[in-house]
């Protein structure tokens, strides 16, 4: 695996955790290398793949800082992994389907002056809509900050809880949000993201650990509010389509 050989720790830690991607790995690597500099490392973390994963990182060793491959207990047990070999000022992720469109390095190089802890960009989903962050007290109800358009510095960074497997970076956001982390919001679009994964789909288990986070970091008096926002943001997502649809042609 290959080492990084930085003196000085770079600006931003680049961290994608992937298992049985290499049908999709290609593509996100090397959106990633194209904005690559001495200001950014690499680090790619496999739960031990056996479709050829491996052996495409083989081929990229000289191009990834850190890499390892072996089982794991979820994703957030392999991002934990990789934030412990990370050297950055900030920390950004990125999962197989995801695309780096850009790095914001003077935003990011500004807020390391200023000891901002989160700093936030919007995110394409699916090249058809753009989740735009916020950072307020509504992140006590919903997970307002994108994990593939938020740097988080470093040292300011809890491990995620991986007993949570599917919102433990809601966990982390609204922890963040406890402890009084500092962030700033931009609309520069960084990233696009495929919204095919897990935390997309509105599952038992999905709803169920949603709601626990929310009891664990505020308290069950915060549940009813957060229900009555996820019914009403369910009823604008069903709204939407029949609005596009009955606009008149042009």
């Amino acid at each position: 695996m290959a080492t990084d050989a930085f003196v000085t720790s770079p600006l931003v830690s680049i961290i994608t955790v992937v298992f049985n991607a290499r049908s999709v790995l290609p593509e996100l690597l090397d959106a990633v290398l194209k904005l690559k500099n001495q200001h950014i490392e690499l680090i790619v973390v496999d739960g031990g793949s056996k479709d050829g994963t491996v052996e495409f990182l083989q081929q990229q060793n000289s191009s990834i800082d850190y890499w390892l491959s072996e089982p794991d207990r979820g994703i957030y047990d392999a991002m934990n992994k990789a934030i412990a070999h990370a050297r950055g000022t900030f920390l950004l992720h990125l999962n197989a389907g995801d695309k780096l469109l850009t790095i914001p390095m003077e935003e990011l190089q500004r807020a390391k002056e200023e000891g901002l802890d989160i700093v936030a960009f919007r995110v394409s989903l699916d090249g058809c809509s753009e989740f735009r962050p916020s950072y307020s007290m509504a992140l006590r109800f919903n997970n307002t900050l994108h994990h593939q358009g938020t740097f988080f510095r470093r040292e300011m960074f809890p491990t995620y809880d991986i007993a949570y497997k599917i919102f433990a970076d809601f966990d982390v956001n609204q922890r963040l949000l406890r402890a009084g982390a500092r962030a700033r919001i931009f609309d520069t679009v960084v990233a696009l993201h495929a919204t095919d994964g897990v935390s997309n789909m509105p599952t038992a288990a999905a709803i169920t650990e949603f709601f626990q986070i929310i009891a664990k970091n505020y308290g069950r008096r915060s549940l009813p509010v957060a229900w009555a926002m996820c019914k009403w943001r369910g009823l604008m997502a069903r709204l939407r389509p029949l609005a596009v649809n009955r606009r008149p042609s042009i």
